[in-house]
């Protein structure tokens, strides 16, 4: 039965070619743009402005969009035709939806993720080790943001509130980390030393271990396996939460 309903959601999510290349077209833009700024300049300059903001932006976006945008407008629309409830009628437990609809969502990131980080791998050194690790530190962060989607969908029942108020939450997310570590940085600040103002942000993880698997930093603000630790609390929290809130009537 997960395995069911992992391939009844990619197929959904996959199933209107449009909506589904619109939506991960950003990401992959960011690397288009790479190509064609590394092909008229030169330097170590543009690499950095590739490896500290555009290659963090392509998989930002990319997890936004299989965490968010895909999931949560998915989850809504089920939760306005009472899909789900039809669904527990034939003895499905939340819990096996969860995990069944989980490994759908990270089957598909995994997937253009690998395929974004070959694309980089031809415009930036990307060593093996870090390619694997980029990978492993954006599944976490996956696994931390997804609960979101449960309870965004359940506070917002109609999908077209639910996709408004993503474009919000994504921008609070993203720019409150990228914008932060970039003004610093300009600024000949440490950006680290203002980090422990954004630890509610599962982004700042995953962009100061990009940081360090990039070679733009020596080491991140916290031991990498805390970071782990601390994106799988709040999943768990998080988990726990979406139960209450999307299956609530």
């Amino acid at each position: 039965m997960i395995k069911q309903i992992a391939r009844m959601y990619m197929v959904e999510s996959l199933r209107n070619p449009g909506m589904a290349i619109g939506n991960l077209l950003p990401a992959f833009m960011f690397m288009i743009t790479s190509m064609i700024c590394k092909s008229i300049v030169t330097g170590d300059a543009i690499d950095f402005m590739i490896k500290g903001q555009f290659l963090p932006m392509s998989i930002i976006m990319l997890i936004f969009f299989f965490s968010f945008s895909s999931a949560t407008i998915y989850l809504a629309d089920m939760k306005a035709n009472k899909t789900l409830q039809w669904v527990q009628r034939t003895g499905v437990k939340p819990l096996t939806y969860y995990i069944g609809m989980g490994i759908g969502v990270f089957a598909l990131l995994n997937v253009f993720l690998v395929l974004l980080l070959m694309g980089y791998s031809f415009i930036i050194d990307i060593s093996l080790s870090s390619f694997l690790m980029i990978i492993l530190m954006s599944n976490f962060v996956l696994l931390a943001l997804y609960p979101l989607s449960f309870i965004l969908a359940g506070l917002f029942k109609n999908e077209k509130v639910a996709q408004s108020m993503l474009v919000t939450i994504m921008i609070l997310f993203m720019f409150s980390v990228t914008m932060t570590t970039m003004f610093l940085t300009l600024a000949e600040k440490n950006p680290q030393d203002y980090f422990i103002f954004l630890i509610w942000n599962p982004m700042l993880y995953l962009n100061d271990s990009l940081q360090m698997y990039l070679n733009l930093i020596n080491e991140t603000w916290l031991p990498q396996y805390q970071y782990c630790i601390i994106l799988a609390v709040i999943s768990m929290v998080l988990a726990a939460i979406a139960k209450k809130v999307y299956s609530s009537q």
